[in-house]
């Protein structure tokens, strides 16, 4: 589970506004992270919004992944992935928080939760197939 939570390519059929990813070099501040750039399609009405950012997945151990997003106009998501024992299967632990300007804030925290509970979901059905995962919550926070 954890290799698969570490690769964002993985994301792309479960995630509802990923449209591309493209591997970028490794960043200096986050070594071992894999970096990408992002182009997804965020509905907004009867149109789709086009936003490209840059995202990164930090292995910080067996147990915790970190998840960090870069976008216009100072739009940051940072996230951690935690993976614990449970009832002989694992339980995949999400904290998203969001720091956007307070104008923006409502309208990326709706989209992050909307996107980030249908992309969980996706996991948590894939995994399970494998018999692998049990509970798959989900937290925000906004900043």
């Amino acid at each position: 589970m954890h290799a698969f939570l570490c690769d964002l390519h993985g994301y792309v059929p479960l995630h509802p506004f990923i449209e591309s990813i493209q591997d970028l070099p490794e960043m200096e501040a986050l070594p071992g992270a894999k970096v990408h750039r992002v182009i997804d399609r965020i509905p907004l009405g009867p149109f789709k919004l086009k936003t490209v950012y840059v995202a990164a997945l930090e292995p910080r151990g067996d147990d915790e992944i970190r998840g960090h997003a870069w976008q216009q106009p100072s739009v940051r998501l940072h996230t951690r992935y935690g993976l614990v024992d449970h009832e002989g299967g694992t339980r995949l632990v999400e904290r998203c928080f969001v720091d956007a300007p307070w104008l923006l804030r409502p309208f990326v925290v709706s989209q992050a939760r909307k996107a980030h509970d249908e992309t969980l979901d996706g996991v948590k059905a894939l995994l399970e197939d494998e018999a692998r995962v049990v509970d798959v919550p989900s937290a925000y926070a906004a900043r």
